[in-house]
């Protein structure tokens, strides 16, 4: 099958075009290398196009390739970062998804995957979210999101095209970007007792998340599109399971092996929720093969990576599935 994946060369979608090109899969990946969350990774077995979803050169290049499927992960991924730059993160969110579902509705797909995020939730003080939850962001980066979903939704109401669109909680694993400090709770934590430096915690102890490691969540993207669904599903991507930011550093610490590690307490980010668990019965029952990772299983393959990686400001060659230089 030809399929599409928009942000192949970030955190998540490097992992999602490796595992689709081992399932003998062709594979279009675009990126723009905006993303400095993560390090970028360019799969040399899937054709490459460097450049924004929004650009129409880009666009006429996609659309002569005749991708069948697309998978959407481009997007401006932080809630920390999307008050840098509010114009930007809708730009790339909002319009771009537009873009980028506008093409494949032209393309007639089969199936069209977008990877939202539980911030379109907002903080909850429920024990488990459901799909059903009321929508009502904290941040600037959840509103942006869930502008993509509708876009979705309304693009391809009249089509033929199956779409799922997976709210996706916080995800972690090799590959984030450990200089980036505005995105992804574990990474940021992490960073800091790789450089050897007190943990700074933005916000109270007390705040709740989900976490799933990466490659649990790309193995349940890639079976999306052979599984049965509804001409729309929305579906909470997470492993089920809920931890504090106390326990989350304590785990940390645990993994690293490393004494004497202070924490420091900063000032809350912007848009910053206090609450995100959520209810993973109805990716459970269309899934019922997946295994998650345990946090502390996760903890050591990202630390058997973490411990190899020289303290240094530039990662780009220090990708976990990069055997050689590669430029770009």
């Amino acid at each position: 099958m030809r399929i599409l994946v928009t942000g192949g060369a970030g955190f998540i979608g490097a992992y999602l075009v490796k595992d689709l090109i081992k399932k003998k899969h062709k594979v279009l990946s675009v990126d723009n290398f905006c993303g400095i969350g993560a390090i970028p990774y360019i799969n040399p077995k899937s054709k490459f196009i460097r450049g924004d979803i929004s650009d129409q050169k880009v666009l006429k290049s996609i659309k002569k390739w005749k991708p069948e499927v697309i998978y959407h992960l481009a997007a401006q991924s932080g809630g920390e970062t999307s008050y840098d730059d509010p114009k930007k993160d809708y730009l790339i969110n909002g319009f771009g998804t537009y873009q980028i579902c506008q093409l494949g509705k032209e393309l007639k797909i089969k199936n069209f995957i977008y990877t939202s995020t539980t911030a379109v939730y907002g903080s909850n003080s429920k024990k488990k979210i459901d799909e059903d939850e009321k929508i009502n962001p904290d941040s600037l980066y959840g509103i942006s999101k869930f502008a993509g979903e509708m876009f979705v939704k309304q693009t391809f109401k009249k089509t033929k095209t199956k779409t799922i669109i997976f709210r996706l909680f916080n995800t972690y694993g090799p590959g984030e970007n450990l200089n980036f400090l505005k995105k992804g709770m574990v990474s940021i934590y992490l960073s800091y007792v790789w450089k050897n430096r007190p943990i700074l915690v933005k916000g109270g102890l007390d705040r709740i998340r989900d976490l799933n490691y990466v490659e649990d969540v790309v193995n349940v993207l890639s079976k999306a599109i052979n599984i049965d669904i509804k001409k729309t599903e929305i579906i909470n991507l997470s492993s089920g399971k809920a931890y504090t930011v106390k326990r989350i550093i304590e785990e940390i610490i645990m993994a690293s092996k490393k004494k004497n590690i202070k924490i420091i307490k900063g000032n809350k980010t912007p848009g910053d929720s206090k609450i995100f668990h959520t209810s993973n019965k109805k990716l459970i029952k269309l899934f019922p093969e997946i295994r998650f990772t345990s946090f502390r299983d996760g903890l050591k393959k990202y630390f058997d990576w973490i411990n190899k990686l020289p303290v240094t400001k530039n990662l780009d060659n220090h990708h976990p599935f990069k055997k050689f230089k590669m430029k770009y």
